[in-house]
């Protein structure tokens, strides 16, 4: 084998290595951005969930005021 020979031999390695790391490179970017997406997602759906705790706690707070209100005019 000469010397031209095996320079294509290794350059023809270095390509398929570099087609083998794009290709992964690829695939963690993929990955990457679906991660992300979920990430999003959840963050949303956490806020709705904050904004329902906040609202369903008002709402137990004005029916406990109501109610002590009531106990308090029955006492009387």
């Amino acid at each position: 084998m000469n010397l031209i020979e095996e320079l294509e031999l290794v350059i023809d390695k270095m390509v398929d290595e570099f087609n083998k790391l794009k290709k992964e490179n690829e695939q963690l970017w993929a990955q990457l951005e679906t991660a992300e997406k979920q990430k999003e997602d959840l963050q949303v759906r956490i806020k709705e969930l904050e904004l329902r705790l906040e609202t369903e706690e008002k709402t137990i707070e004005e029916l406990i005021k109501r109610v002590r209100g009531n106990l308090e005019k029955r006492e009387d």
